[in-house]
């Protein structure tokens, strides 16, 4: 009987975390404006299914919060949604058939409920919701009634329904109109809960004339508590329900089948997945071509005697998207007909979770042959590796466009353009969705003539597309989530091996998606179609970004633009910093030298050993055949700044130093008259008035404080009355180091 039990506990567990990893999958993809829907949806969920034997509630809702920290929610907000889900959720536990696992008598709701605030998962949000409440109880009040003695004055509700096909008379107790919401006309829908008091409202904007209007781009607005209410209550159980996701869609039903069904407006998806019908009832939903059928099925059939139907208007229509449309377009029979010939729907018997028992994993460690194990492939040094994706990233107007050509043409040919190692010759594509095919023309044309590269080596080997019209899009961002785009992904895996190509670039990365590149879930499914095409074609992939604007500050990986799931999924990762005249010259380039020098940094590089040495790079203008100079990333190497010094110099410097520290120790400040910068001047004859000196003396003075041939210590300055930063000997350089 034990193992039985245990049995039991097994698949209450397993069935538990295919829940919880649904729920967090759907905060993951949901999209702006929807999320905290999603949320409460997912909370409502766990709180369905907390009774079941053995699970921990605790760490589920703990990874849902995680996942709603993930895509921008705050925690006040979160714990508040999380909180009046997840108790809903226990007032309409699911079933597991043949469990012997009873739900939460209400005591032990409350009690369960309180630990977990306790345990700052959740929030006990009664008294912000009973606040909403009354707020938009107060909304509701102050609207007017549609109704044939009030026409005048509602005559902007009336002709927006009457464009909608809908009777006023149908709207006469299921909405109110409000002559100024967000400066203008409204149409206002009740949210009322299961005892039929208002919890919420929502606004559907219109005009004087009765036509849809928007504030800040939006058409509708919810005040007060939507989630887990609809348009109607008080249902007849006896009779189907029938469920849409807007207040049009049920107005339309509504009128077209009377009072042979209960229609429920449930505000949204969300609030459709949510809803939570009698025991034995049979639901039908009006489904927009949007709406997951299947899935919102798994989660209204919380026992095996409720069935499940749906209207699929965009499949009997390609030109309608709901029910209103339908009703517009073929009137009250044909809608009548659609819903009474809803499919149904076949959904999984939920007394049957997922069963594991025949899984062989955890799998053991074996030892095996390392001589087997391939080498990593890479194609260009530590920055191009064969099925993982790399970033190269900088402020807009550095070089990197230039850069990654030469790159790509040195890949292409070879060739050590750049004194960085060519480990495999390869076919490279560039795909610029920024600059005209025309300006990629020249770059090209430009390295190409810098380089001596002749246009025979590059044949057939080279590929290359550009110009704001080319698409290139690996995924999509709507009100409903992130679409990938999937048949880009199949053209490219099966156009990229075909042509040869070993390496990608793509410049910019903002241009391959439609999503929001501040959404981590967002970007990371739009890299997650990318490393499937770098997976499946073992190719290389360069991604070219921005980083966002700083106060002057150099820019390292954390700089990078949007969200961190980008630099999270490279494995080798750039930045480029454009060198100043003022940086220049400290590092000893002299100023009229100093334009177009850039630094490249490697600010991750997870499957290379670590680099510390920075590379530099400067854009120098060419030639091209039409008269025009283009710029080309050529190498460079800094000057040594310790050119022509000696140890004995350093030390004649550590002489005057220690001689001034008797009287009055040179100061630290470039500013102060007593700079220390005079004695490094003295020793090596420069000039202290001229920029490029005085940069350079500054430059040697931060390398020997740094190497402790000098010290940086504070002086109590008696005049002043107070301690300065004053220069002290450090180590000795001892007369044998010094040459004698």
């Amino acid at each position: 009987m034990a193992s039985l039990n245990l049995g039991k506990t097994f698949m209450s567990i397993q069935y538990f975390t295919k829940v919880k990893e649904n729920c967090v999958s759907e905060i993951a993809l949901s999209a702006p404006g929807q999320r905290n829907e999603i949320l409460n949806k997912a909370a409502f969920s766990i709180g369905r299914h907390s009774h079941f034997e053995g699970v921990d509630v605790d760490a589920a809702l703990s990874d849902i919060s995680t996942a709603a920290k993930a895509i921008g929610l705050n925690d006040i907000e979160i714990k508040s949604t999380m909180g009046s889900g997840f108790s809903r959720g226990l007032q309409s536990p699911k079933e597991l058939t043949g469990s012997e696992q009873a739900p939460y008598e209400a005591s032990e709701m409350t009690k369960l409920i309180q630990r977990l605030v306790k345990k700052n998962l959740i929030e006990n949000d009664a008294e912000s919701r009973k606040d909403k409440i009354t707020k938009a109880q107060a909304i509701w009040d102050g609207c007017i009634e549609i109704s044939p003695k009030n026409k005048d004055a509602v005559r902007p509700a009336i002709l927006y329904l009457n464009s909608r096909a809908i009777n006023a008379r149908t709207a006469t107790k299921s909405a109110k109109f409000s002559p100024n919401v967000y400066g203008g006309p409204a149409l206002i829908f009740p949210a009322l809960d299961m005892n039929g008091d208002i919890t919420g409202v929502q606004s559907v904007l219109i005009d004087v004339e009765g036509k849809k209007r928007t504030h800040k781009d939006v058409s509708k607005y919810s005040r007060g508590v939507i989630s887990g209410s609809s348009m109607h209550a008080k249902f007849n159980t006896e009779l189907p329900f029938i469920l849409t996701e807007g207040p049009e869609d049920a107005l339309s039903v509504m009128q077209v089948v009377g009072k042979a069904a209960n229609v429920v407006c449930t505000f949204g998806k969300a609030g459709m997945s949510t809803f939570v019908a009698p025991r034995k009832s049979h639901i039908i939903i009006c489904a927009d071509p949007d709406l997951n059928v299947e899935k919102t099925s798994e989660n209204l059939k919380y026992s095996n005697d409720i069935t499940i139907a749906s209207v699929a208007f965009g499949k009997l229509d390609p030109e309608t998207l709901d029910a209103n449309d339908y009703l517009i377009k073929f009137g009250s029979d044909k809608l009548n007909e659609a819903i009474q010939n809803a499919e149904l729907i076949k959904v999984p018997d939920i007394s049957n979770p997922v069963d594991l028992s025949d899984s062989d994993w955890p799998t053991e460690y074996t030892m095996f042959n390392e001589m087997m194990l391939p080498r990593r492939r890479w194609v260009y040094d530590k920055h191009y590796l064969r099925s993982f994706v790399s970033v190269l990233a900088s402020a807009g107007g550095v070089g990197k466009t230039s850069l990654q050509i030469v790159e790509a043409l040195a890949i292409c040919t070879g060739k050590n353009l750049l004194g960085e190692e060519v480990h495999e010759q390869s076919n490279v594509w560039i795909v610029n969705l920024e600059d005209p095919i025309e300006e990629m023309q020249r770059k090209i044309l430009a390295a190409m003539g810098h380089y001596n590269i002749k246009p025979e080596e590059i044949r057939g080997r080279l590929f290359l597309d550009a110009g704001r019209d080319f698409q290139l899009s690996f995924a999509t961002q709507t009100r409903d989530g992130v679409i990938p785009n999937q048949a880009l992904v199949e053209h490219l895996i099966q156009e990229i091996p075909r042509r040869d190509i070993g390496c990608v670039f793509i410049d910019p990365f903002v241009g391959a998606h439609s999503v929001s590149e501040n959404d981590n879930v967002a970007i990371n499914t739009v890299l997650t179609q990318i490393r499937s095409v770098a997976d499946e074609t073992s190719c290389a992939i360069g991604l070219v970004h921005h980083i966002r604007k700083g106060n002057g500050e150099e820019a390292n990986v954390d700089s990078v633009r949007g969200a961190g799931s980008l630099i999270g999924a490279a494995r080798a990762a750039r930045v480029i910093n454009k060198i100043s005249s003022e940086e220049a010259m400290k590092l000893g380039v002299q100023e009229e030298d100093s334009l177009g020098i850039f630094r490249c940094d490697d600010g991750k590089a997870n499957l290379a050993p670590p680099s510390n040495k920075a590379v530099y790079r400067k854009m120098i203008g060419c030639k091209i055949a039409n008269g025009e100079y283009v710029g080309v990333a050529t190498p460079y190497k800094l000057p040594d700044l310790f050119d022509g010094i000696t140890t004995r110099n350093a030390m004649e410097v550590q002489q005057l130093v220690d001689t001034a520290a008797q009287t009055e120790p040179f100061r630290a400040s470039s500013q102060a008259k007593h700079w220390v910068g005079l004695a490094v001047a003295e020793v090596l004859k420069l000039d202290i008035k001229k920029r490029a000196d005085k940069s350079r003396i500054s430059a040697i003075l931060k390398q020997w404080i740094d190497t402790n041939v000098l010290k940086n210590e504070q002086y109590l300055d008696k005049r002043q009355g107070r301690e300065v930063a004053a220069i002290f000997v450090g180590e000795w350089i001892n007369v044998s180091e010094a040459g004698g």
